[in-house]
């Protein structure tokens, strides 16, 4: 009876890994199961939604968007901090 070979995974790096038998299978049907469930969307109708959804997250507003409120209500903050210490130290 001849002993299962060890299957070689090659890294993207070039590295190489030696896997047992019933590991590699289990990686395989991963790959398999991954594969069957990948996105089928046409890759213009996908482009078209990521500049759509760019720096949108689950309908809310972007990001830069979302930022630039936080940073303006600190700003505010600031002021009142500015008008509070001049009214107290500088009057």
């Amino acid at each position: 009876m001849a002993a299962m070979q060890t299957a070689q995974l090659i890294t993207p790096e070039g590295d190489t890994i030696s896997l047992p038998p019933d590991v590699y299978e289990a990686v395989l049907n991963m790959l398999e199961e991954r594969r069957e469930t990948a996105c089928q969307m046409p890759r213009a109708k996908l482009q078209a939604l990521i500049r759509e959804m760019r720096g949108k997250y689950a309908g809310e507003r972007s990001l830069v968007e979302a930022l630039l409120v936080e940073r303006a209500k600190e700003r505010a903050e600031e002021a009142r901090r500015d008008r509070a210490i001049a009214e107290r130290f500088f009057k």
